[in-house]
Parts: C-alpha cells; structure tokens; sequence
C-alpha cells in the first residue's frame, strides 16, 4: 500500500511548478523542460538560472538505448533585457553518455540554437529594429550583443529577401543616386506597386545592359511598356535596347523642376544688377519664394508686413514690383508658370500654346525651352498617362536617410 502524500509537500511542490511557470511567461519561454527557475538580481544585471533535462531512449548518433545522465553543463544564454536590466539566462544541461559508441549528448531547447549564446527571441528582436532608421551601434547596445551580430543578422536577412527575376512589370521608373563613397548607383522600381526591381552599384550603360539580358528572357523585357524618367539623355538609348516596346515617359515633377529653375537663374541675374542696400535687390532677394508661385495662388487683398521693406502690402504688389524692374524678367514668370501649369495638367495643348506665344524671355528660360522641344515625344507621353517618378524619389530620399544614420556606407553588400 503506498504511503500517503504530505499535503505541505504537495502544496510547496505546486507552488515550485507555479512560479516556474510565471518566470516562463515572463521571459516568453514556451520549453517546458525548462525548470527550477533562479532570478539573482545583481543591481544591473539579471541572472536567471534553471536546469534543463529530459529522458532519452535512444542514443541520437547510434541508436542504441544503453544511454545514462553524465553531469551537467552550464551555459550563458543572451536574452532581451527586463525592466531596462541586460538579462542573462544560465542554464544547467543535462548531459547524456551513450555506453555503447561512447558520444556525449547535450540537452538542447528550442529556446537558442545549438552552439549559440545568443536566443532566439534576441534574434527576432533585431531583425525588428533593422527595419527602423537605427545605427546598429544603438541596436547591438539595446540587446547587448556585439555590433558584428547586429551585422551578421542584417546579412542574413538579406540572404532571405533577395529578388525573384521571374517577370518585368509594365510600368518602371528609373532613377540614380549616390551610394557608397562617391559613387553614382542606379535603381528600378515597379511605377504602381512601387516594389523594387533592381538596384545596382553602377550606372554605366554596359552595367544596365549585361543585369537585364542576364536575368530577363527577351520575353519578359517586352512586357515593359512604359519608363519614367528624366531628360537624362545617358539612359534612353540603353532603355530602348533592352525594351523593345517601351514608350519612354518624362517626368512631371522634373519638368516643372526645370523651369522654375530657369525662372530662379533669371532672377538672381537681374538681382546681381543692383546694390545689396538698394530696395530692388531686397525686393528680389528676401521674398524669392513667391515668385516660384503661380500668379493665382499669391495673396491679392491681405496686407502683410514685410521687414526687409519696411512696408505693408500684398504678396502680387511686392511680386510686381519685382516684375516692372525689368520687363524679360516679366515675360519670363508668366510662361514659366503657363508651363507649369500645363505641366500639373498634363495638358498638351496648352503646352503648345504656352510655347507659341514666347517672346523676349531670359536666355535660362529660352535654353530650357529648347530642351522641351527637343524631347517632345517624351512630353507627349506623360500627357497620355499619370505616372512620375514620386515614388522612387521617396525611396531615395529614405536611402539617403539611412545613410545620413549610419554616417556612409563604404561595402556596397551591406548598403
């Protein structure tokens, strides 16, 4: 008959088998032969220690069952920190010996990888913060682990997220940037789903050539049936190569970009005629802003104080002012601001129009007008569609913040 059990024992037991199993919840443990749970708190530094052990029938390499515990061994495992506290994990493996072959087993847990010291759940926490605009400088400090980890997870993830070359989408947009050093490097995305296609290290046409033939089938390259770029004149011949049945689309917002540029030149030319104290050379220096807006959108009847001026007025008195001071400055701002506005409207009529009726304007203006003209077709082809080249000046603008972060980059495999 078997003895009867002490409640007090009973109770204690269940108490051990409770607490382990809030330690578990606490610190997102789902092994459950992890037990025995130990927090020491050193003031800094959390130790956490436990035992891990469970029965073996067989031996792993040989088969056999001839298999007996043969100590234990300790190990030092790196989790995320607690209450702002790094936490350390030591936990006590059991060893197995295998009296047949000989070989000694360790315990193992799904908790960390064999041969590790470093958790699983420390691993998905950086992958998380690799997609935030961190240093990972900052990262390997918040998980207390070494900035080569932090380095080694990035390049692992990388290995994961390659690009699959199993088709082209119909629209691209095309761009470069600086990358690593002071080099210029190009990239492609899709135009509608704004995924990306490729980025490569380069620019140089034989570079763009040999990457699309070596991973599209001619097939998949005459999919491709519409590029947005700008008037860059490098990449149009290699475009048309390697996409027989593109249509080559210029870029709104470079187009609008170019002509107030000319319009800004003229201004600071005419500006230059007049002395830094004089009220011309104020009138077109301090408010240059709103003469790259469009006449109809400047403030007609509030008046404002303007310091530079010592005076009171609206936004279209101050511009004429500007305007009457010379009148191929005048006749500059409004076709300027006509092409722009045929531009947003992607009208190509008004276009047309705006460029029959321009007379005794700045030689930027006029220099501008003549690269239009040149690139005409491409005007044409942004008229008929709604696609820019927005999206892929966003991602630029992010590359160039991460690089900002993480003060350059010099391997172009980690950029």
């Amino acid at each position: 008959m078997p003895a009867p059990i002490d409640q007090n024992q009973q109770k204690a037991r269940m108490s051990d088998m409770s607490q382990d199993q809030f330690t578990r919840d606490l610190l997102q443990i789902t092994d459950n032969n992890l037990t025995n749970f130990e927090v020491k708190d050193s003031g800094t530094v959390l130790n956490i220690l436990c035992d891990l052990s469970y029965l073996i029938t067989k031996c792993p390499r040989c088969g056999h069952s001839k298999v007996v515990h043969n100590g234990t061994k300790t190990v030092h495992i790196r989790i995320p920190n607690i209450s702002e506290k790094t936490a350390l994990l030591h936990i006590s493996k059991q060893r197995f010996l295998c009296k047949s072959c000989g070989k000694t087993v360790i315990a193992q847990t799904p908790l960390v990888k064999p041969r590790h010291q470093i958790s699983e759940n420390t691993q998905h926490g950086i992958d998380k913060c690799l997609i935030e605009d961190r240093t990972m400088t900052d990262i390997a400090a918040q998980f207390n682990v070494s900035t080569i980890t932090v380095s080694r997870r990035l390049m692992a993830l990388g290995e994961q997220t390659r690009i699959t070359y199993d088709g082209l989408p119909e629209s691209l947009c095309i761009d470069e940037f600086r990358s690593t050093g002071h080099h210029m490097s190009f990239i492609v995305i899709d135009a509608v789903t704004h995924e990306q296609v490729a980025i490569l290290p380069s620019r140089r046409n034989d570079e763009i050539r040999n990457f699309f033939i070596n991973h599209y089938s001619l097939k998949n390259r005459k999919q491709v049936k519409r590029v947005v770029m700008d008037f860059n004149a490098q990449y149009q011949s290699v475009i048309r190569e390697l996409f027989p049945n593109v249509q080559i689309v210029a870029d709104n917002f470079h187009l609008i970009q170019m002509v107030l540029q000319s319009l800004n030149q003229t201004r600071v030319q005419l500006m230059k005629r007049f002395k830094p104290a004089s009220v011309e050379y104020r009138v077109l220096k301090h408010h240059w802003r709103l003469y790259l807006l469009g006449y109809d959108q400047l403030e007609k009847r509030k008046l404002q104080w303007f310091p530079h001026l010592k005076d009171r007025m609206t936004q279209e008195s101050l511009v004429w002012r500007g305007l009457e001071l010379d009148k191929k400055f005048e006749n500059t701002y409004f076709v300027v601001h006509n092409l722009v506005e045929s531009f947003k409207k992607r009208d190509y009529q008004a276009f047309l129009e705006t460029l029959k009726s321009v007379e005794d304007v700045s030689p930027q203006l006029f220099s501008t007008i003549k690269t239009l003209i040149h690139n005409k077709k491409l005007i044409i082809n942004m008229t008929k569609c709604h696609l820019s080249n927005g999206p892929i000046e966003g991602v630029n603008r992010k590359i160039k913040q991460i690089k900002r972060t993480a003060y350059g980059f010099r391997n172009w495999k980690n950029f």
